[in-house]
Order: structure tokens, then C-alpha cells, then sequence
């Protein structure tokens, strides 16, 4: 680019001091393809728009910002580019703006740097100055295993799968998702959910459901959730699945600085699918599994709280222990021996277990690609409803 030459596409309209209008809207062409969504990031916010083009004062409007204040593009520079409310911005050339008062507003001048774009995946921004992504590349910008389902969102049912070798263009759209798509049958176990890649099919043994979750089905009871009544399900029996059925698995051999994002998502999943939990960052970084079942018909108490501290390294470290409620009839019942220890979080005091379901527990050795809070939930469920009475 030539020195003091600032480029911007004709369907743009920058302020310029002292003048009127920049060039006319420059129409694009229609296409066949399904249109992706866009979105774009303004003051720190994430504002979803219709579509690749739109007006400054559309961009403004849908961010809820003063309507006297101007639109700034954000560049990876000190050289930013401000437009006027007429202008028809396109999107794919830079989706990050902020927003100035008039008087505040220094023209555009000389060589404007690269533009920056942000990417979204689950109504999440990221911003790079990179458009040019692969699908691993844009898992790692998120903070997501390579393992995980990615799809380009389109204004269609027919959304782009991702591979990790893909290509990812910001131009061909910004707005990514993580949720399963065209898996056909899904169930809930354990309150995950799991479709037909993961290998759900329409006729299942017990067995086969609990090893979804499970490294040890054999060891397993199985459990179909209907509504409020709970009805057994046999390691050889055969179920038919229709879709959305909700299980548990119990496993019946049970002995004896974290990473936010992460914890989110793990926790999002249990959410997602009814599954209550709540997490503290201070005075102890912990979870709390609210309302976790014992046993039908276990005398002592029909449910109850445990608490989980995540080591300060999660998931590089494991997860070991629980806490009970201080005074829980479950205390010397449950696998584990009561410790000294205590903590206080939502409160109330909690006093720990020496539980270690992936030390020799029965559980299998910890994986932190794999395991996880959303895993650990199964480790606990069965460990309160094994309690002895």
C-alpha cells in the first residue's frame, strides 16, 4: 500500500472533515449458498447483525449505543477508522468497532493497518488480526480439545462441519457453534448427551448405554429415567430408543491456578441438560452437585450437596475428594473417611471425604482430555448411592 493512502471498499462511507458522502453502496452478488450468519463486536459486546453488510447506524442501533456517538472500526493500529451513520459497512472487512463522541474523533490518516475480526463459537467472541484460521487453529483460539463437533452457522438447517484440517476464512463467515447437529438419535445419561457418532443406535443393550459413560460397563446398573418414576434396565436387555431418553449409571464397584473456561463448559454441560451445579471462586474454588439422589428407599436421607475443590492446575491435576455437609448422615456411610478438613462455601461448613475415584477408586486413571467436572458427576452419583446404610 502507498504512504498516506488509506483504503477502503466503495460501499463505505468513512468521515472525512470538511465533506459530504463517500461513494455509493456497491451491491453484491446474490448467491446460491446458503447465507452464514454475522456478527460483530462493539464496545466489548456481541451484536448479531442480518447479514455480511449494514449501515453504521444499524450496527449502532442493534449495540444500544448513543445515537450521537460515532462508529470507530478497530484496527491493529492507532490509525482506526471512524464512519458515518449512512455509511454500508461490510462486515468481512473488519468486525471489531468502538464508539467515540464526535468531538473525540481523529480522521482516518495515511495507512491503515490490518483490520481485526473477531470469531464467535457459542455467542463468544475472539479477536485476532489473523482471518485466515483452520479448524484446529480456531479450537485452540477458543480454548476447545481438538475433539470437539465445530460448525459453521448458516441461515439454513444445513450447517458446516468443521474438521481440523479445514480452512476457516473469516470472510465466509464469523459464527461458529459447538452443539451436535445431524446426529440423529441423542440420548441424556448421566446428563450428558450423546448422538449416533458417539455410537447411540436405535436398539441398545444396558451394557452398551452404560458404556458411554462408563470404562467398566459390566460393573454398572442402569437406570431409564420416565418422568418421575425410575425403572431398571438390564446390562443384556434390549431397549428401543426413540431419541432424548434420560438414563443414569451407577457404577456398583466404587472403593474406598484452574482453567475458567473450561470449567464453564464442563459445567454448561450438566446445565444444559437439567443437571444443577453451582460454582464459587472464592474463598475455595469449588463446585457444588446440588441434589444428588441416594439409593430408593435409602433410610437415612432421599438426597443431598456435595462440594468438589478444583486443585489450582485443573485439568492437569485431577480431581479427587468430596466434601458432605457438615453433620450429613451420610458421613461414615459413604466409601472414604472423614477428614478434619472443612470449608466454607454457600453458607454453609462442608468436611471432606478421602474419595479418590480416579486413585484407586474404581474409577478409570484420570485423562484430563477426557475427564472432567461433567465426568466427575458420574464418579460422585455413584459413590452417594452406594452409601452403606
Amino acid at each position: 500500500m502507498a504512504a498516506n493512502k488509506l483504503t477502503v471498499t466503495m460501499s463505505e462511507t468513512l468521515i472525512i472533515p470538511k465533506s459530504g458522502q463517500g461513494d455509493a453502496l456497491a451491491k453484491h452478488p446474490e448467491s446460491c449458498q446458503p447465507s452464514p450468519k454475522w456478527a460483530a463486536v462493539v464496545n466489548d459486546a456481541l451484536v448479531l447483525l442480518p447479514q455480511r453488510w449494514a449501515t453504521t447506524r444499524l450496527i449502532k442501533h442493534e449495540a444500544g449505543v448513543a445515537a450521537d456517538l460515532v462508529l470507530v472500526r478497530d484496527h491493529g493500529s492507532p490509525n482506526d477508522v471512524p464512519f458515518e451513520d449512512e455509511a454500508h459497512l461490510d462486515l468481512s472487512q473488519g468486525n471489531v468497532f468502538y464508539t467515540l463522541p464526535r468531538c473525540e474523533v481523529k480522521p482516518a490518516n495515511g495507512c491503515a493497518a490490518p483490520p481485526k475480526v473477531a470469531f464467535v463459537v457459542n455467542d463468544h467472541a475472539e479477536q485476532t488480526l489473523n482471518p485466515r484460521q483452520t479448524g484446529r487453529s480456531l479450537r485452540e483460539l477458543f480454548g476447545f480439545a481438538p475433539s470437539v463437533r465445530l460448525f459453521r452457522d448458516y441461515e439454513s438447517p444445513n450447517d458446516s462441519p468443521i474438521d481440523l484440517d479445514n480452512e476457516v476464512n473469516f470472510p465466509d463467515g464469523p459464527v461458529f457453534y459447538t452443539r451436535r447437529v445431524g446426529v440423529g438419535l441423542t440420548i441424556i445419561v448421566n446428563k450428558q448427551t450423546f448422538g449416533e457418532a458417539d455410537g447411540v443406535k436405535a436398539r441398545m443393550t444396558g451394557r452398551e448405554i452404560a458404556a458411554l459413560v462408563s470404562p467398566q460397563p459390566n460393573a454398572t446398573e442402569v437406570t431409564l429415567h420416565k418422568g418421575k418414576e425410575r425403572i431398571p434396565v438390564g446390562l443384556d436387555e434390549t431397549v428401543e430408543i426413540k431419541g432424548c431418553e434420560e438414563y443414569s449409571v451407577i457404577r456398583t464397584n466404587v472403593v474406598g491456578g484452574y482453567e475458567l473456561a473450561r470449567v464453564q463448559r464442563e459445567l454448561g454441560s450438566l446445565r444444559d441438560n437439567g443437571g444443577e451445579v453451582s460454582f464459587l471462586e472464592a474463598p475455595t474454588p469449588c463446585t457444588v452437585y446440588h441434589r444428588l439422589p441416594t439409593r430408593k428407599g435409602y433410610p437415612h436421607v432421599a438426597e443431598t450437596d456435595v462440594l468438589v475443590v478444583l486443585p489450582s492446575a485443573y485439568p492437569g491435576v485431577m480431581l479427587d475428594g468430596a466434601y458432605l455437609p457438615s453433620g450429613s448422615p451420610l458421613l461414615g456411610r459413604v466409601e472414604g473417611s472423614p477428614q478434619g478438613q472443612t470449608v466454607q462455601a454457600l453458607g454453609r461448613t462442608w468436611q471432606l471425604v478421602s474419595y479418590h475415584p480416579h486413585n484407586g477408586g474404581g474409577g478409570p486413571a484420570w485423562n484430563k482430555d477426557r475427564h472432567g467436572l461433567h465426568t466427575y458427576y458420574t464418579e460422585i452419583l455413584s459413590w452417594i448411592q452406594r452409601a452403606r446404610v
